[in-house]
């Protein structure tokens, strides 16, 4: 814990050097003593102070071992909640005066059943048709996240499964190491590292302009489910606030500024190791988080070890009308991949699920990034100035296979510079706007280089750029309430491009790459009568072009090659998206939406066979979902969701080349959380199932014969007893389909995919203090 208290103590430091030294500090603070009906001090209790008016939270601390607390939070009128597992909730309400200390001391009671069985799973309160400047005021279907929620997911060594309950949402991870973390919604499941979705987490995008591993691939493999706070996903590119790869739409990522105190283990089938730390404290009106994971993972298939240790520290603190935070994250990472296999030499029993691919050699990776954010933020609510600036030193490589004998190793390396800024503001009842800029520069080198045998760099490469490139865009959006059945929305990005590439393999086909590009965005909500809203988008999004486009490379060769062009008047792909739809909310129990969507993506980037991408024209996708949520009982919850993809086409195919989206026809989603009291303690059950099907692929040379692959399923359950201060955890995920994983590629010899076990399960423990 030394080395925790040390990293808190150095951001503490750091953020005295932020704030002026002479500057007064406009916070109040609450200070007393929580303890149980016998008078004896409760250690480890959470005090909470949430806004009074949008029940955000504002600060936190816990207890100390004589149940005394501190809290500090800028002036205003919270409700003060404090909570720990055993005891009812304890609430007061607190106005926070400049300079004021005030006493509150709290006795709480031995909880009730019914307190102690409470799912925490609620239906989402916030409405299309709610003037706001959050993303859940936007006319479209948005899914927002809690901590809490998370607590009963199982996440494990892909930090994407985050999101694998919201309906329409396709999280999946190819168990090939850490190139990416692929999110898809709304029929996008061509590229398999995390591309056709915005990621941001703290206002910074976390796609990859221009990889060599991949275009846009979202690589948040440095996050950790203790880190988040909340998530917001957003379908559809109908938010103007998010730029690069909002195609089928965008997530926001906002991370834990203090947390309860913890340390966990985890065993689990095949090798999972993992464990973590949580240290979190006060010192005045500054806050401080210090999280350690380390995770080990022998894999299911041969070669397929993976090790991961991610560090990560917050502080934060008050000052006038803001919240400032500094953070940094350290990430290194080495695996092994087990690469795909053919399905067919699979089924006749000439390869073994668990074996590596045999038809190259063994695969590998390795990669480390570290990062220091800045963010300011209003102190309370969402209205106000929003700024974020960020410097990354990010490098990733990854082995694939060329022949049995040779690899192909990419290498990305790369600086990255970040910064952006949003002004909130709301208008009475009647209207509200964000206004803001982000500017990103990426300097540094995207390689795909050809090795002779596994230890041995060879003269040719596929590619070798180097790279300078510099995006800056510009973006409003405002929406107007004139009556309360009406509301109107519109948005507008500007995006600007100055590339300069310079081709080390072709040099005439270096390139200064200087574009633009307007992406407009439009909606309604009617509320015809106090309970449903009916919703309508029209909007468009955007991709980066990728720096192969810009400045081929041709056939795989040496350094230095005569030949070659650049291609500086490529125009900006964009996407183009109406959908319609409408949600019903009959209770504060039970909610109902369906959305029906059609898409138009220009110049798609597509996976078309193992590890290989490339441009497929335009495309087409209709689609349509439904959802609902309901908490039948104080104890129960239950969410289930269906989507269909009607059309997911190729527009104008070349000749011999495949004329259908590999995407899956059927997406369905269900699952229950249900909370019940034993002993003294609380037993939390999640149970999840996830079913696709109507997978299409093209197999054969030419890649004309039209197949399709089997269903698959999934299911995830998951059991937390918790006393007093320690969880203790049983999860299991069960993936019974034959041949089959979440996502699967055709190639001339078939289709290719990666074997999963039928059962992975694991148990872990956590103490709270």
């Amino acid at each position: 814990m030394s080395l925790l208290r040390r990293g808190s103590d150095l951001f503490f430091v750091l953020l005295a050097f932020v704030a002026p030294a002479s500057a007064q500090v406009p916070t109040g603070t609450l200070t007393g003593t929580v303890v149980d009906p016998s008078g004896g001090a409760i250690q480890g209790a959470a005090v909470e102070a949430l806004d009074a008016t949008t029940r955000a939270l504002v600060a936190m601390t816990t207890t100390n071992g004589d149940g005394v607390y501190t809290l500090v939070a800028p002036a205003g009128a919270y409700d003060v909640r404090v909570r720990v597992t055993g005891f009812a909730d304890g609430q007061r309400p607190w106005r926070s005066v400049i300079g004021e200390t005030m006493r509150a001391d709290m006795t709480l009671a031995i909880a009730e059943l019914a307190e102690r069985t409470s799912v925490t799973a609620t239906v989402p309160q916030p409405r299309p048709s709610d003037l706001s400047v959050e993303s859940t005021g936007l006319p479209t279907g948005v899914t927002v996240i809690t901590y809490e929620e998370l607590e009963r997911t199982n996440v494990e060594r892909d930090i994407a499964n985050v999101v694998r309950r919201v309906p329409g949402v396709m999280p999946h991870n190819l168990n090939q190491g850490d190139t990416g973390n692929a999110i898809h919604m709304r029929g996008f499941l061509s590229s398999t590292h995390g591309a056709d979705a915005a990621v941001y987490i703290d206002g910074i995008p976390q796609n990859v302009p221009s990889a060599a591993i991949n275009h846009g691939m979202n690589d948040m493999s440095w996050l950790t489910p203790e880190m988040i706070e909340r998530i917001e996903v957003i379908k559809g590119p109908f938010s103007a606030l998010y730029g690069d790869q909002n195609r089928s739409g965008a997530i926001n990522i906002i991370t834990r500024s203090s947390a309860r105190n913890s340390v966990a283990g985890t065993l689990g089938s095949y090798g999972n190791r993992h464990g973590s730390a949580v240290l979190s404290g006060t010192r005045g009106s500054m806050q401080g988080l210090v999280i350690a994971d380390l995770f080990r993972n022998g894999g299911y298939r041969a070669n397929a070890d993976q090790t991961r240790n991610n560090f990560f520290a917050k502080g934060s603190m008050v000052q006038g009308g803001s919240r400032l935070a500094l953070r940094t994250v350290y990430q290194d990472a080495d695996w092994d991949a087990p690469g795909f296999l053919i399905l067919d030499r699979v089924v006749n029993g000439s390869i073994l699920p668990r074996e590596r691919d045999p038809l190259v050699p063994p695969l590998w990776g390795k990669g480390h990034r570290s990062s220091v954010v800045f963010t300011r933020t209003p102190a309370k609510g969402e209205t106000g100035l929003h700024v974020s600036a960020a410097f990354e030193d990010y490098a990733r490589t990854r082995a694939l296979g060329a022949t049995q004998n040779d690899l192909n190793v990419q290498d990305d390396d790369r600086r990255i510079l970040q910064a952006r800024a949003v002004e909130n503001v709301i208008f009475g009842g009647m209207a509200a706007v964000s206004v803001g800029a982000e500017l990103r520069r990426d300097r540094g080198d995207a390689i795909h280089h050809r090795w002779i045998g596994t230890t041995t760099p060879g003269p040719n490469y596929t590619f070798n750029q180097d790279l300078n490139l510099l995006t800056y865009g510009a973006f409003a959006q405002g929406q107007i309430k004139p009556a309360r059945y009406l509301k109107v929305l519109g948005g507008a990005r500007v995006d600007w491009f100055d590339y300069d590439i310079a081709n080390r393999k072709l040099p005439a086909a270096s390139a200064k790459y200087t574009q633009s590009v307007v992406t407009p965005r439009a909606g309604v909500v009617v509320t015809p009568v106090k309970a449903i809203d009916v919703f309508a988008n029209i909007g468009h999004g955007f991709r980066s072009p990728n720096q192969s486009e810009i400045s081929p490379s041709g056939a795989v060769g040496s350094l230095g090659a005569p030949g070659g062009r650049p291609f500086p008047d490529l125009k900006v792909p964009k996407v183009k998206s109406y959908d319609f739809g409408v949600t019903a909310t009959a209770s504060t129990r039970w909610r109902i939406s369906l959305a029906k969507y059609h898409t138009l993506n220009e110049n798609e980037i597509v996976q078309v066979a193992p590890f290989v991408f490339d441009s497929v024209g335009n495309t087409s996708r209709d689609g349509w979902e439904v959802e609902s949520n309901v908490v039948a009982t104080n104890e129960l919850s239950m969410y289930g969701s269906y989507g269909r993809i009607t059309k997911a086409t190729i527009n104008n195919p070349l000749p011999n080349t495949a004329f259908l989206l590999s995407v899956p026809e059927h997406v369905a989603k269900g699952g229950a959380a249900y909370t019940t009291s034993v002993a003294a303690g609380r037993l939390m059950l999640n149970a999840d199932a996830f079913y696709i099907s109507g997978i299409p692929y093209f197999a054969g040379t030419p890649l004309l014969s039209l197949r399709y692959a089997n269903a698959y399923a999934r299911y995830d359950v998951r059991g937390t007893y918790e006393v007093r201060n320690v969880q203790f955890t049983l999860f299991g995920v069960f993936q019974p389909s034959d041949f089959i994983s979440e996502v699967a590629v055709g190639s001339a010899a078939g289709l290719t995919y990666d074997p999963r076990p039928s059962v992975e399960a694991g148990m872990s423990v956590r103490y709270l203090f």
